[in-house]
């Protein structure tokens, strides 16, 4: 095993030589941004593991509606089925620095020990980032998942199991009257068999350009944008909405369409999923067991998400 590069006192010579009075190790406080968004939220993603490497799952039809039946008239059956099977594969994330021995043994700045928390940090970046963009980023392109039906996590046709078409596609851009338009669209939203199912608005995620409008539209007592002094029914009707924000669904990080003003408006039946084959773990292999008389800092995490389905999600681009 030989792992070259990572630290080293060629690399880095003012970490083993007594030549500097401090190093400016950088930290940042981007998950104490109001409203971060996780990929462990067990709200906005559903947690759970996979089965081996990856995960297969089937969407459910429901029963449907029940039947008028006259008197002493045959009870009709009613098919129920599940179908739509599809797969999604577990992904291994891994970051490997080496160290010499040398700088191990003769680290004068604290960079053996500032490599594990950078580390760390970048384990919970990637996580997120990928979590984010894999699910709600994608959720109007398709590009990385599609739902079992085939399409765009939000479409303008989606198709039942019953083959029923359900629209979950907005395009107005962020203010109270579009955001209760995708209210409505919840409320009004198919279940699998055709018929009424419907959703309690519980979540809106947006990028953190639009976290500042979220809070205006959201938790005015007042109707936001708006001469009028009409209550604002998302503070006093939807006062347990959460509002989650990212970096990562905004242009800087998003190559997405439409990236600085789409927004998702979720139930808790939302079926965004976040499964795991095995969380972070983090190994340090030691210089006996490569042949540079090297150290490894290893870390590594198994895990896959991805749209479930599409009930109780609703999107909008924001473009209109």
């Amino acid at each position: 095993m030989i792992g070259t590069g990572g630290h080293t006192g060629g690399l880095s010579p003012d970490a083993v030589l007594t030549g500097i009075d401090g190093v400016m190790y950088e930290e940042y406080s981007r998950e104490q941004q109001p409203g971060y968004l996780r990929a462990t939220d067990n709200f906005f993603f559903k947690q759970g593991s996979t089965v081996g490497v990856g995960f297969i799952w089937d969407e459910d039809s429901n029963v449907g509606e029940f039947q008028a039946t006259g008197e002493q008239e045959e009870i009709l059956n009613s098919d129920t089925l599940i179908g739509n099977q599809k797969t999604v594969l577990s992904q291994k994330w891994t970051k490997q620095v080496p160290i010499s021995d040398e700088a191990f043994r003769a680290d004068m700045v604290g960079k053996r020990a500032r490599i594990g928390t950078q580390v760390g940090d970048r384990a919970r970046v990637t996580q997120d980032k990928k979590a984010i963009l894999n699910t709600y980023g994608d959720a109007f392109d398709g590009a990385v998942n599609l739902c079992p039906d085939g399409v765009a996590l939000a479409s303008a046709s989606h198709v039942t199991l019953k083959g029923v078409t359900v629209d979950n596609l907005e395009t107005a851009a962020l203010a109270p009257d579009a955001l209760w338009t995708c209210v409505t669209t919840l409320a009004n939203q198919k279940g699998q068999d055709g018929d009424a199912g419907s959703h309690v608005f519980e979540g809106l995620v947006v990028p953190f350009l639009l976290y500042k409008t979220a809070k205006e539209v959201m938790n005015s007592s007042l109707a936001a944008n708006s001469a009028e002094n009409n209550l604002n029914i998302f503070d006093t009707d939807y006062g347990t909405v959460r509002i989650a924000a990212s970096i990562f669904l905004g242009s800087t990080y998003n190559d997405m369409t439409n990236a600085n003003t789409s927004y998702h408006v979720v139930s808790r039946n939302h079926m965004i999923q976040r499964k795991e084959f095995y969380g972070l773990t983090t190994t340090m292999i030691p210089p006996t067991s490569t042949s540079n008389d090297t150290y490894l800092y290893r870390a590594k995490f198994h895990e896959a998400t991805f749209p479930g389905s599409w009930t109780g999600y609703v999107g909008s681009n924001g473009t209109a």
